[in-house]
C-alpha cells in the first residue's frame, strides 16, 4: 500500500487556494455580472456617480467569466492535480501575474499619492489590497517552495513496509 507524503500543507496553502479563494472568486463573478455598477464602484473611487450602461455589460460578463475560470482552476484543477506541485506552481504563478496587473491598474486609478498612503484608502481599497497582497504573497511563497516538502517540487512516495 502506498502512502502520499503530503508536502502541500493545509494551512495556509490548501485552505486559501482550495477553499477561500475559489469561494471569493465565485462571489466576485456573481457581483460583477449581476451588479456591475456596485462592482465598478469597489475598484474605482470616481465611479460613484456612474450610471449603468447596458452596452458595457459584455465587459462585465467577461470579467465575471475570468473570475469563474480562477474559481474553477483553484477549486477543481488544483484538486485534480493532487500533490503535483508543478501544476500548482504553474497555475498560482499565472494568478500572481494577474495580481501584478491588478495592482498596476489600482495604481493607475488611485495615483501614487493614494496608492502608497493607507491613511487615504477607502474601505474598498483596504479590502482590495488585503485580498491582493495576502494571497499574492502566498502565491509567490508557494512558487518559491516555502513551506513545501523536501525539495519543494516533487511528491515523495514511500511503500509501506519498505
Amino acid at each position: 500500500m502506498r502512502r502520499i507524503n503530503h508536502q502541500i500543507p493545509f494551512f495556509p496553502y490548501r485552505f486559501l487556494f482550495l477553499y477561500f479563494e475559489p469561494f471569493a472568486a465565485f462571489a466576485g463573478a456573481l457581483k460583477v455580472v449581476l451588479t456591475p455598477v456596485s462592482y465598478l464602484q469597489v475598484f474605482s473611487p470616481s465611479a460613484t456617480s456612474t450610471t449603468y450602461n447596458p452596452l458595457e455589460q459584455p465587459i462585465y460578463d467577461q470579467v465575471g467569466a475570468l473570475l469563474l475560470l480562477f474559481a474553477w482552476c483553484q477549486a477543481v484543477v488544483l484538486r485534480v492535480a493532487g500533490e503535483d506541485v508543478r501544476v500548482w506552481k504553474s497555475i498560482l504563478f499565472g494568478m500572481f501575474l494577474c495580481d501584478c496587473v491588478h495592482l498596476a491598474s489600482q495604481y493607475r486609478i488611485l495615483g501614487w499619492e493614494v496608492f502608497v498612503n493607507p491613511s487615504r484608502w477607502r474601505m474598498e481599497e483596504w479590502v482590495n489590497f488585503v485580498m491582493l497582497y495576502g494571497p499574492g504573497s502566498l502565491r509567490l511563497a508557494f512558487c518559491a517552495g516555502l513551506g513545501l516538502g523536501e525539495d519543494g517540487s516533487r511528491v515523495k512516495r514511500a511503500a509501506k513496509g519498505d
